[in-house]
């Protein structure tokens, strides 16, 4: 009984967490700037309050709150210490005629306040997912659809113990699947009958939440799943089985007709233009100060080996266009077949110099593509353009490929900070980082743009 209490108590909490959190995190940050900054002592006043207003905006406009059962939590940590830093400033406006003010105090804000949100959100989060994979706040579930749609459901449950989802029933549209017993590695699961079966379960058990899919060769077809399923009044959620895990599934709407949006989500003309003016004026200043750095490097590569300072490509960019890619010359040149095959680069690769592989350990021959950004043919941010043979070929191996030129392409991106770069040997490695480049241009804002850069 104390278990289930537990459980229980565990289980009704973990929905409120967010709600508290959302209001305590500004009321715990301003206490500590003021504790920090205010030498008179903590006084709930005018600028207390518009201090938790102002952190209140940061911390909800930055996306803390967001459910992480799904997601990858160690994401969280980068966030925080964006909020942090922008908390740090607001903190150095609101006291910047002061003149005892000490950087150490500054660094002393951003430490505490830093410790706090993690601890308050990652180490949370983290203990939700330890005591999910032990049964409690646990979330027990009921699956209507075909065998091939319910092993599939398994192995994902399987490989993802934190969600905390437990199948207590599986139903299937087709007669054939009816009183089949599947011998799968988390246990053995029975079919427990059709729909009639799945709505008398619905009605008499606790369950917290229905999945269903929906096969051509289904017996029943979806528009009956759905009268039915609409006729209870479980969670219900549709199981999409199709593999693309970059799909973006946003509700759209014009007039009475209903749509789901499956990539390139449209976006603010206004957010896009700031991101245009942020790209040309701080590319333009990277490039002036960066004026020693190019002379040095095109000096090493011309002394090096024989052949032009810059290597030009086409690349796919906006929209599929084409448009030539400046970077640093870091390989031989070839002079023997100018029309030679595109060979990926290797780690231990002969065809790189010995300035070219300096180059490239520290990405310094990316350094003319803030030509490309000037010219607005690339971002600083965005998915990184591959050569056009290498597009030709993945765009028919991997679904939704070309989605990735949605979006201007980046210096860098999603997929290089999160270590989905170099080269790609197999299909995997190169799905892996599609998968990156599309989530990016799906929930890409210009916070996300700073946190990577």
């Amino acid at each position: 009984k104390k278990i289930l209490m537990l459980r229980g108590l565990l289980r009704t909490r973990s929905k409120d967490i967010d709600i508290l959190q959302k209001f305590l995190d500004p009321f715990v940050l301003a206490n500590i700037s003021f504790l920090l900054f205010n030498r008179n002592g903590l006084t709930i006043n005018l600028n207390f309050l518009i201090l938790c207003f102002l952190y209140f905006i940061i911390l909800n406009f930055n996306k803390l709150y967001e459910s992480y059962r799904f997601k990858n939590i160690n994401t969280i940590i980068p966030r925080i210490l964006f909020i942090c830093s922008s908390l740090t400033i607001i903190n150095l406006f609101f006291n910047i005629y002061d003149s005892k003010l000490e950087n150490s105090v500054l660094i002393n804000f951003f430490l505490l306040a830093s410790s706090y949100l993690i601890s308050h959100h990652y180490i949370l989060r983290a203990f939700l997912r330890f005591i999910r994979k032990r049964g409690y706040n646990s979330r027990n579930i009921v699956f209507f659809g075909n065998k091939n749609s319910f092993k599939n459901l398994v192995s994902k449950l399987e490989k993802t113990p934190w969600l905390g989802y437990r199948i207590q029933y599986w139903f299937s549209p087709n007669a054939d699947d009816k009183k089949i017993k599947l011998n799968l590695i988390s246990g053995s699961y029975k079919c427990e009958g059709g729909i009639k079966e799945l709505i008398n379960t619905i009605n008499k058990e606790n369950l917290d939440k229905l999945f269903f899919s929906h096969d051509d060769s289904d017996d029943i077809n979806l528009k009956e799943k759905i009268n039915f399923i609409g006729d209870t009044c479980i969670s219900a959620s549709f199981l999409i089985d199709w593999n693309i895990p970059s799909l973006s599934l946003r509700e759209e709407s014009f007039g009475d007709c209903y749509a789901f949006n499956l990539w390139n989500p449209g976006y603010s003309i206004f957010n896009e233009k700031i991101k245009r003016f942020f790209d040309f004026n701080l590319g333009l200043i990277i490039i002036i100060a960066l004026i020693p750095i190019y002379l040095i490097i095109a000096i090493l590569i011309k002394v090096s080996s024989k052949g032009p300072i810059l290597f030009i490509q086409n690349r796919y960019g906006l929209n599929g266009k084409i448009f030539k890619m400046y970077k640093f010359r870091t390989m031989f040149l070839d002079q023997r077949d100018t029309n030679k095959k595109i060979i990926q680069a290797t780690k231990n690769d002969k065809r790189i110099t010995k300035v070219g592989r300096i180059l490239r350990k520290y990405s310094l021959d990316e350094l003319p593509q803030l030509i490309n950004v000037i010219k607005g043919e690339m971002s600083l941010v965005g998915p990184r353009p591959h050569a056009s043979e290498h597009n030709e070929y993945y765009r028919k191996m991997i679904p939704g490929y070309m989605q990735r030129h949605s979006k201007l392409p980046g210096m860098t991106g999603l997929a290089q900070v999160m270590g989905a770069r170099g080269e790609t040997n197999d299909i995997e490695k190169m799905k892996l980082r599609i998968e990156y480049d599309i989530a990016y241009n799906n929930n890409w804002n210009l916070i996300e743009d700073f946190l990577i850069l």
